[in-house]
């Protein structure tokens, strides 16, 4: 175990904390565990940790508990080089570096670049804590880099199929988005009726809605209807003519961040264009789009 910035040894409490004491029963005892103290400054970060996000309020409360009641859980290590490589547990490594502890009891594995992965990722599930996008990363890294399949990734991790692919699909969201879904301030299920909308225009639109007004999954739900495109054109209009308008209508949608109707008539070759707005500050923005001011 390694000592405080005092250079005083703190207790451990029961149990695992007696095992990591300095006694020749507990040197034992630690061997058989598989349990072995490691510098600090010879262990570092693993850049494909899942976890990407580290709150600095929360690392300042463990290292408070590291400094009471000493490190309770070693952190799982493989060999790299002439150091090593976190496998599990890169919060309490930056807990005892913020405390400047000279060595971190640790124990030491040997896994293959796929396996780390899925300890890491197992091991976070486990304690919740990734965020949706960090989760679905790394889901798409594995089936990709490593040729799993989604039952085959279902099966070692213990998720549902459904919800493996589900999280993935978070992936086709913009980047703003995902980094709303990631801070915390939207859920995932406020955001999941907005991948069926194929206009990133539309979805960042209905991302400033959203905030806005604080709207629920089942008004976002409900919102996202009135703007997915229903049939439009009338029933005779040939296949090709339909293709042409909606993507005429799509393409008017996408300059102007709303919905767009175009009702065509074939025969008399005339028509109406009607445009959605959301409320007057909408309104008041097209009006500026159209006619310059």
């Amino acid at each position: 175990m390694g000592t405080t910035k005092t250079g005083a040894r703190k207790p451990l409490g029961r149990g695992l904390g007696n095992l990591l004491e300095n006694t020749p029963e507990a040197k034992v005892a630690r061997q058989k565990e598989g349990i072995v103290d490691i510098p600090i400054e010879k262990i570092k970060a693993n850049p494909d940790n899942p976890r990407k996000k580290f709150d600095k309020s929360a690392i300042d409360e463990l290292a408070q508990t590291i400094e009471k009641h000493g490190l309770l859980q070693p952190i799982l290590v493989q060999k790299e080089g002439d150091g090593y490589l976190v496998i599990s547990g890169e919060r309490r490594l930056r807990a005892c570096r913020q405390l400047k502890l000279k060595t971190i009891p640790c124990i030491v594995k040997e896994y293959d670049r796929q396996t780390t992965l899925e300890v890491s990722l197992i091991e976070n599930i486990q304690r919740e804590q990734l965020d949706p996008i960090e989760e679905a990363m790394v889901y798409r890294n594995l089936l990709e880099s490593f040729g799993m399949t989604q039952e085959e990734l279902s099966a070692k991790v213990g998720k549902n199929r459904a919800t493996i692919a589900n999280r993935i699909r978070l992936l086709q969201l913009p980047d703003a988005l995902q980094t709303a879904l990631a801070d915390g301030r939207l859920t995932e299920g406020q955001l999941r009726p907005l991948l069926s909308l194929k206009s990133e225009v539309l979805q960042l639109k209905l991302l400033r809605e959203i905030e806005k007004e604080s709207l629920n999954a089942r008004q976002i739900e409900e919102l996202v209807r009135r703007y997915k495109r229903e049939p439009s054109t009338p029933k005779k209009k040939s296949a090709r003519g339909n293709a042409v308008i909606n993507a005429e209508a799509r393409q008017l949608e996408e300059v102007l961040g709303v919905r767009v109707k175009i009702v065509h008539n074939e025969k008399s070759h005339n028509g109406k264009i009607v445009i959605e707005y959301f409320n007057l500050d909408d309104f008041e923005r097209l009006k500026k789009k159209l006619i310059g001011h």
